[in-house]
């Protein structure tokens, strides 16, 4: 069989197993859950628990609240982690892709759980002789298993957006000559547009949270602040590379990296999907432990220092950068 051929069949494979797991099966079980919640609703008094507390019930709101707050975040746990990686990721694929499937399908089994749950433990005609506790651990063990199992029915498979470059040749430099190569590199702006509608959901969920549990809402306020901190100081970074090894700085100054040339061992020019193999954008961490200063999908330079671990920068021109950063590794010949 074509080689093309096979990766095409293994993607298409994965995207469809992709589909089931982490966005058809999840709109499933909030559909089920919304139409068992309002099939409750006339066996429910007027107005119910909506929040729990440390010393019990603390929140009530009328039941089809409940509903809607489970047909809202039914629907858009699986919309939002689903939606993105089947528009993007159309030629390339990875674990993390598999992972977030994963993870949509237990998410969707959580919430699905935790709300008709909710509702059960309160109908007038039935005792189902357990409370709000043993609700939440059902929920948590159904998130555990339901993303297990997510995880294996999903294909293994790994498909790189293209071919890494071949070996970088080394510079040749007269006596006395000496090279630098430098650049900056910004967030591409499917990037920044998928980071501020984050943004916006979570100034959205604080509103929320800030409305029915006033008590709490600080928190949400935090991450939020944290999330917009770090987006900012992750947009551009510049990039040098010289004799003394590498450098890649944020404009803001910080986060920063400077590695040396004499803990480089390996210098090489690499093709990167930052969702499919990084989980997405900015300073990432990916399944096979590389470390990235990852903002783009395509060409990026790796460097693999003396403890084995990589490093990896998505930037323009990054076979001229690996040149530069070989001569300096390995010295000039004339």
């Amino acid at each position: 069989m074509n080689t093309a051929v096979a990766i095409n069949s293994d993607l298409r494979r994965a995207r469809r197993a992709f589909a089931w797991v982490g966005l058809i099966a999840p709109i499933l079980i909030a559909s089920a859950s919304v139409a068992l919640m309002l099939a409750w609703l006339p066996d429910l008094p007027d107005r119910i628990t909506t929040h729990w507390g440390p010393e019990g019930p603390d929140g009530y709101a009328a039941p089809v609240i409940l509903v809607w707050m489970q047909f809202g975040i039914g629907l858009a746990v699986p919309l939002l982690i689903s939606v993105p990686i089947l528009l993007m990721m159309r030629s390339a694929w990875g674990p993390v892709c598999r992972f977030l499937a994963a993870m949509s399908l237990g998410m969707a089994g959580l919430i699905a759980i935790a709300s008709v749950g909710s509702v059960a433990v309160q109908r007038e005609s039935v005792d189902v002789g357990f409370g709000i506790g043993p609700v939440i651990a059902m929920g948590l063990t159904a998130m555990v298993v339901l993303g297990v199992i997510g995880w294996f029915v999903q294909p293994k498979v790994s498909v790189s957006s293209g071919p890494d470059a071949g070996p970088v040749a080394q510079l040749r430099l007269q006596p006395g000559e000496r090279a630098a190569w430098f650049a900056a590199v910004a967030m591409s702006r499917a990037a920044v547009i998928i980071l501020v509608s984050a943004v916006l959901l979570l100034i959205v969920t604080t509103v929320w949270v800030a409305i029915l549990e006033p008590s709490v809402w600080w928190i949400c306020a935090i991450v939020t602040v944290l999330l917009v901190a770090l987006i900012s100081v992750t947009l551009v970074f510049r990039v040098r590379v010289n004799s003394a090894g590498l450098r890649v700085r944020s404009v803001a100054g910080w986060p920063r990296w400077d590695i040396a040339a004499s803990e480089i061992t390996d210098v090489k020019v690499v093709q990167v999907n930052p969702l499919a193999e990084f989980g997405g954008w900015g300073l990432r961490i990916a399944a096979d432990g590389r470390m990235g200063v990852v903002l783009r999908a395509g060409e990026a330079l790796q460097v693999t220092r003396t403890t084995g671990r990589a490093f990896v920068v998505t930037i323009d021109d990054a076979r001229t950068a690996a040149s530069v950063l070989i001569t300096a590794t390995k010295g000039s010949t004339s």
